[in-house]
């Protein structure tokens, strides 16, 4: 199934995952082939490039429309799914296994036999209670938290997440599987063209000659950017003592690409605000807001960085530092949370709350190109751990052995 947020990570792992499972059928023996349905909903699924056969939608009825996303959302994962599976099975094309691809499920448990997993990104509802303020979405937590505890299987992007699921929502150890999601195939070493480069960077509102300080990612709290633009404007004295030291006139600029999806400053700050409090005027080209990025640009933007940074205080994967890494770029990312797993040795680990610490790693890269370089060649070997191809055949064992699961308990 799909519920289509393609810029988020769920997006993307949804969409890396079905077009990494189907393959696999063809050269699985015939009596271990997988025939694949995606279900969603209209108006909106973007489901369209996929054969009829292989999709299934249902209409959103317009009084749920009228209550916007979070009404669709709701209305989708307690009646609409639910509602297409007991079609399907009337007509005699149930589903052996239900897969939600986020954390989410109906507490309608879907028409025998059908096993259901439910992949968990992260518990940031329930690790950062400040991400549930409200009492609805507190008791929409609640609600598929209590759903997640009837799934036959539970998937975890990393072992952190899994401990965290396991603590949180109280489920035995045989209920919760670890599957890391992967790097996309593209993002690998490669220079660009000066020219083209210069291009790129002006199209986001750059000059073009920058040495980039690169982040791409989200603006909401845990990700903590405002503690990013502190470490650079703390750092920038020394940026300019290494620009003079080595004769070159390129300034050192943090550019910082993405968007806040609200504009509820208790969760989103006002980051150009941060800025302006941080750096002087007559600094203020020295931190450049991208906005949004287009998707095709972002391999380019890697290369054209000259180190990426990535302070977030929790994440269940980390996929843009690991996508950095591929394409071995200089990363400084924080310890916290499931980022150790993914870094390893291949990027400079810094604490979240660190401020200090952060001022001083994004000095000691910019004026050590043979410690850049140290983490740029590491990089590519760490991030082809982590392979989309892995997480589909992985997940396809899972849906067979929650297949069984199934069969064994009727």
């Amino acid at each position: 199934m799909f519920w289509p947020q393609e810029n988020t990570g769920s997006g993307q792992y949804t969409r890396q995952l079905w077009q990494n499972l189907f393959p696999l059928n063809q050269t699985a023996p015939p009596e271990d082939r997988v025939e694949y349905t995606l279900l969603g909903f209209e108006p909106g699924v973007p489901l369209a490039d996929l054969p009829a056969d292989r999709k299934q939608t249902g209409q959103v009825p317009s009084a749920v429309q009228r209550g916007g996303d979070n009404a669709i959302k709701l209305w989708w994962e307690q009646t609409g799914l639910p509602g297409l599976a007991s079609t399907a099975h009337k007509q005699g094309r149930g589903y052996d296994v239900i897969h939600w691809p986020y954390f989410a499920a109906s507490l309608k448990q879907p028409p025998p036999p059908a096993a259901t997993i439910i992949t968990i990104h992260d518990l940031i509802p329930l690790v950062l209670p400040e991400y549930a303020p409200s009492l609805p979405l507190k008791a929409y937590f609640k609600l598929v938290s209590r759903a997640a505890r009837q799934a036959t299987l539970i998937l975890a992007d990393s072992e952190h997440s899994r401990q965290d699921i396991l603590r949180l929502l109280k489920l035995p150890e045989d209920r919760v599987e670890t599957v890391y999601l992967g790097t996309d195939e593209r993002y690998k070493p490669g220079l660009l063209a000066e020219d083209e480069r210069q291009a790129l960077l002006q199209k986001y509102g750059l000059k073009g000659a920058e040495r980039v300080i690169f982040y791409i990612g989200g603006f909401d709290r845990r990700k903590n950017v405002p503690l990013l633009i502190e470490a650079f404007a703390r750092a920038l004295p020394r940026l300019k003592e290494i620009e003079q030291s080595e004769g070159d006139e390129r300034p050192w600029t943090l550019a910082i690409a993405g968007k806040a999806h609200s504009t509820n400053s208790a969760m989103y700050p006002d980051l150009k605000a941060v800025a302006a409090k941080f750096l002087p005027a007559a600094d203020a080209d020295r931190i450049k807001f991208m906005g949004r990025v287009d998707e095709e640009d972002k391999l380019g933007l890697y290369r054209a960085a000259e180190m990426f940074v990535f302070p977030s205080r929790y994440e269940g994967f980390g996929l843009d530092p690991l996508d950095a890494l591929a394409c071995g770029i200089p990363t400084i990312c924080s310890d916290a949370s499931s980022l150790p797993e993914l870094m390893g040795q291949a990027a400079r680990l810094v604490g979240p709350y660190r401020v200090e610490e952060w001022t001083g790693a994004i000095v000691d890269l910019a004026a050590n190109p043979a410690k850049r370089q140290e983490l740029a060649d590491a990089g590519p070997g760490q991030a082809a751990r982590f392979g989309w191809q892995k997480t589909a055949e992985r997940t396809l064992e899972l849906y067979h052995a929650a297949n069984c699961i199934m069969t064994q308990s009727r």
